[in-house]
């Protein structure tokens, strides 16, 4: 017969933490909600966060870029007399005319040789290859076409400046020569310019097609109103459209803008 203490002893056991005090096997409703509010808050707080560095990322992509065709173009001067290079056509924007075997020396072509890249001339074959990194004048921040529509015709989101080349008395056109340039550090020869399917600068100036000439009402702001202009030293530098456009879409000159785009 077993003794009345170990009875006592093992009826008053001490029950287990776990016993005593059972947990819920996952989240209750609220703690779920509570989650979901504080992940949700902390993406708010971070989106423009994301989206300002994203912009700032395309900004650095785009000087780069415009300083390459800085670096181009001082080669390509050297190599040329002190002559800019071609300007092309203002009307022609096509796939065979950048292949044309006429057209080496336009800026397109005759620039990213100079850089050991293809030049405009090599895409005509492959033209989905002209939106990528093998070329020179590919932008990631710019807002190309989407599908077949930018493989109709090259859509280029930089140009060269349309007012400095003109026609001389015999209705040719002349090469534009450095030393004829007064102000090159202030004298605009690339600027970023607008796709069809992008925000105007200015409500006022007509849509934008692409093409790779452009006068200044083509200067398209894809940086928080900022866009990139190359000048004739070569240097680029990141601008406001309103430093090149007023409100109702005109050309701001000089003195009211240190911007220079003709002769």
């Amino acid at each position: 017969m077993k003794c009345p203490s170990d009875m006592a002893r093992c009826n008053f056991m001490p029950l287990s933490p776990t016993a005593t005090h059972p947990h819920p096997a996952g989240f209750t409703l609220l703690e779920l909600l509570v989650v979901i509010s504080i992940i949700l808050a902390l993406a708010a707080l971070a989106l423009p966060v994301f989206n300002h560095q994203q912009l700032q990322s395309r900004k650095v992509v785009a000087l780069h870029m415009m300083r390459q065709l800085g670096t181009a173009l001082e080669i390509h001067v050297a190599q040329n007399d002190n002559n800019l290079p071609d300007e092309g056509s203002v009307s022609e924007n096509s796939w065979s005319y950048a292949s044309d075997p006429t057209n080496t020396k336009c800026w397109f072509n005759a620039l990213p040789r100079l850089l050991e890249m293809k030049p405009m001339s090599a895409f005509a074959g492959n033209p989905a290859a002209f939106y990528t990194k093998e070329n020179l004048l590919y932008l990631p921040g710019a807002t190309y076409p989407a599908g077949g529509a930018r493989l109709i015709k090259p859509l280029y989101a930089v140009g060269i400046n349309s007012k400095l080349q003109r026609r001389d008395a015999s209705g040719n056109k002349a090469f534009v020569n450095k030393n004829n340039i007064q102000s090159p550090s202030k004298t605009v020869l690339f600027l970023e310019r607008g796709l069809p399917s992008e925000k105007r600068a200015m409500p006022t100036i007509p849509p934008y097609d692409g093409a790779p000439k452009a006068s200044p009402n083509a200067f398209v702001a894809r940086h928080s109103k900022k866009g990139v202009l190359t000048f004739v030293d070569g240097h680029a530098a990141s601008v406001e459209a309103s430093e090149i456009l007023d409100a109702a879409g005109n050309v701001r000159l000089p003195p009211s803008s240190d911007i220079i785009w003709s002769l």
